[in-house]
């Protein structure tokens, strides 16, 4: 793999992150989630528009290699991780890590003490190796089928 590269995410990336949002739930998480509660979670096809809807609302950061895009996650003002998504294929290969060190360090630079995050099975083992704690087990139910799902929080410093 060549060297990661970021970006600032945008709504014109909605295509690409349809894609790895399908890609990393359905392959990436076939371990830890049956077939159906993959297709509850992203559907059984990328879709581009709720993509671009999502993306014109939220900051975040993307990553690429190779002139395209692997990977990409987000931060609200209050600290959340809502999106934190890898091509399968780019798994454990320092994408997410690159990506997450962005989010604390734009976080801390805003003055948020503290990150949250809704992590799958698949996710909690990597925020797990960030120092973050599991605050509580929960089962979300998504087209009609439950998955269980992490809360999980990191107290962080902040700059003076």
């Amino acid at each position: 793999m060549s060297q990661i590269r970021t970006r600032p995410l945008s709504a014109d990336d909605a295509e690409a992150a349809a894609a790895i949002y399908f890609d990393a739930v359905h392959k990436g998480t076939a371990d830890v989630y049956s077939d159906a509660e993959r297709k509850a979670w992203a559907g059984s096809a990328p879709d581009p528009v709720a993509w671009q809807y999502k993306l014109q609302r939220i900051e975040g950061i993307a990553a690429q290699s190779d002139g395209v895009m692997i990977g990409f996650m987000t931060l609200d003002a209050g600290g959340y991780i809502d999106l934190a998504f890898v091509r399968s294929d780019y798994a454990r290969r320092g994408v997410g890590r690159c990506l997450y060190q962005w989010v604390e360090a734009r976080a801390v630079a805003a003055g948020i003490e503290r990150l949250t995050t809704e992590a799958s099975k698949a996710a909690r083992p990597f925020f797990a190796a960030l120092g973050w704690q599991v605050d509580q087990e929960q089962v979300v139910i998504m087209d009609g089928v439950g998955l269980t799902n992490y809360k999980m929080s990191k107290r962080l410093g902040t700059k003076a």
